[in-house]
């Protein structure tokens, strides 16, 4: 831990390196609170144990799984990675059952066509072309002419044919032939058609099975780790951007390692204890830990010779320390209003000369 002197010597030294000894006076006394940085993550392994009842259509050679008895008793080392992840299956030990279905051969009935094979179908269809309306000018598709004059054809003559019903000379559609109607393009004018979802054939796979005509049931025990980050930064406020991202780059910091059976070390400030006591303690499904971090002590300082700077000071190596030096809060202010003073004046002038 830095001496409220040593971080005095280093600001009088800092202002004697920049030439400021002769204009400013070297501070012997000053304000000094601790902004000291902690970084790093807590990678925590996260372990569940879960059982389901599992069923596999058709055959399954479970013999290279583990098993178990009690599968919160099934033994595990802890992991020597905490972010390594893992799914272990397993298979209770006597739960393995492999049934034949009562299928038989892994075919039942369609369910579309009943076993059939095929589907009921329309023997003919409504004539796309005409649909109906205009089969025939002449007898509107009946067979019988009518007394009234034939109608106009909505197409040109040379589309129109003999009427197959009433024989009347190009009157009819050239597609049914005044009939009205087509050959069904299903069923070829059959009646009946084949069924799609079985092929024909009237059987289909048996879905409890997929086919097979057997099946597996087990019961199965999972076992998961996964890895659960979280990040320490501290402070989490209250540090300028500028002095923090100075002291990463430049600071001395000093490292340290933690394991789940790992205490905190006693070189961590006693602030640090602290703040690492709730991070650190065990979680639900916790097995395994690994805590990497480092930390900074910062110091920051407000001397009365220099009410308008703020220094902050911290470590660069086991025997030297860098002092940054920022404008007080007030100082900011009177710099902003300054500038703001400046540009409204220069505005002013602008529209004045416009």
């Amino acid at each position: 831990m830095l001496s409220e002197t040593d971080i005095l010597q280093a600001v009088r030294r800092h202002l004697a390196e920049r030439g400021e000894a002769p204009k400013m006076s070297l501070p012997t006394s000053g304000e000094i609170t601790w902004h000291s940085l902690l970084e790093g993550t807590v990678v925590r392994c996260i372990e569940t144990r879960t059982e389901d009842k599992q069923l596999h259509r058709g055959r399954i050679d479970l013999s290279d799984r583990p098993q178990y008895d009690r599968l919160e008793q099934y033994p595990l080392a802890p992991p020597k990675n905490p972010a390594a992840l893992l799914t272990l299956g397993l298979v209770q030990r006597g739960s393995v059952k492999e049934d034949p279905c009562p299928c038989g051969n892994g075919k039942v009935a369609c369910s579309r066509c009943q076993g059939r094979g095929d589907l009921p179908c329309a023997a003919t269809t409504t004539c796309s072309n005409c649909r109906g309306i205009d089969a025939c000018l002449r007898c509107d598709g009946t067979g019988h002419r009518t007394h009234k004059a034939p109608e106009e054809a909505p197409q040109g003559a040379d589309e129109r044919v003999t009427c197959k019903k009433c024989g009347a000379l190009e009157a009819a559609c050239s597609t049914c032939r005044g009939r009205g109607h087509v050959t069904c393009s299903s069923c070829q004018g059959k009646g009946v058609r084949e069924c799609p979802d079985c092929d024909a054939e009237g059987t289909e796979p048996h879905k409890r099975c997929g086919g097979t005509g057997h099946s597996v049931t087990w019961t199965e025990g999972i076992i998961s780790r996964q890895p659960r980050t979280d990040e320490i930064k501290w402070p989490e406020s209250g540090l300028p951007y500028m002095a923090r991202q100075h002291a990463r780059e430049y600071g001395d910091w000093r490292k340290t390692s933690l394991t789940h059976k790992d205490s905190v070390p006693d070189a961590l400030e006693a602030e640090f204890k602290a703040l690492l006591k709730p991070r650190l303690k065990t979680r639900d499904g916790e097995i395994a830990r690994e805590t990497d971090m480092r930390y900074l002590p910062l110091a920051r300082v407000v001397v009365p010779e220099h009410r308008h700077r703020v220094y902050y000071v911290y470590p660069i190596s086991q025997s030297k320390l860098q002092v940054f030096i920022l404008p007080s809060s007030r100082r900011t202010w009177q710099i902003a209003g300054a500038a703001l003073a400046v540009l409204t004046a220069l505005y002013l002038l602008l529209r004045l000369l416009s």
